[in-house]
């Protein structure tokens, strides 16, 4: 069947009409996921990736406030420990509300949790409660050899606990990358589907329209 101009023009704007809901629907899905991708990455990873530098930060003033203690045998070196370990639980609370429900992330906090409990009940503690305050002592090579394996198994957690938070970021601002660039593709497409659609009734009304009105109008002449 052979339509008629007003059927081209019909159709074509019906085209124009589905062209511009898929845009539209496509654009809407785009938009949603660079929401949830970039609320993931500023509400929950970089406050983590903050918060588990806090928390190795507080770890490591604890060993240096143990070590500084033995050493000068003066208690003011154990307020840095003290305020390490409050330190270390705000962390580590933060942390666990910024990484809520994902077991694989929070195993590590709860690994490195573990392996500083173990450090302090098998060095730090009984370091400290072998110093008397203005008696500096000598720390023995086994008890500083097993510290210092004890704090380099918490070094090994942190570098794994960094390239993984690290990973996380990296793969979320990839994602942001994927979808900003199809979003710009379904807008660029959208332009040319509305220039060539121009372009396609321009033809349509010269060709339908206009030349058989100006034969008619030379006719007449």
């Amino acid at each position: 069947m052979r339509l008629t101009v007003q059927g081209w023009q019909n159709l074509a704007l019906s085209i124009m009409g589905v062209v511009v809901l898929s845009g539209a629907i496509a654009g809407a899905l785009l938009m949603s996921r660079t929401d949830e991708v970039s609320d993931e990455l500023i509400d929950h990873v970089q406050p983590a990736r903050s918060a588990a530098y806090r928390l190795q930060a507080a770890l490591r003033d604890q060993e240096t406030a143990v070590r500084g203690y033995a050493i000068a045998a003066d208690r003011q070196f154990l307020e840095p420990y003290t305020e390490g370990q409050s330190a270390e639980a705000a962390a580590v609370e933060s942390i666990r509300e910024s990484l809520h429900g994902r077991d694989d992330l929070l195993a590590e906090v709860g690994a490195i949790e573990r392996a500083a409990a173990s450090w302090r009940a098998t060095f730090a503690e009984p370091l400290i409660a072998s110093v008397t305050p203005g008696r500096p002592v000598v720390v023995d090579s086994r008890t500083a050899e097993l510290g210092r394996a004890e704090f380099d198994r918490l070094r090994e957690l942190f570098d794994s606990q960094n390239d993984h938070l690290t990973q996380e970021r990296r793969t979320a601002i990839d994602e942001l990358t994927v979808i900003r660039n199809w979003r710009d593709g379904v807008l660029i497409g959208l332009v040319i589907a509305f220039v060539v659609m121009a372009v396609l009734l321009a033809i349509l009304i010269r060709s339908a329209v206009s030349r058989p009105l100006e034969a008619l109008a030379a006719a007449c002449r």
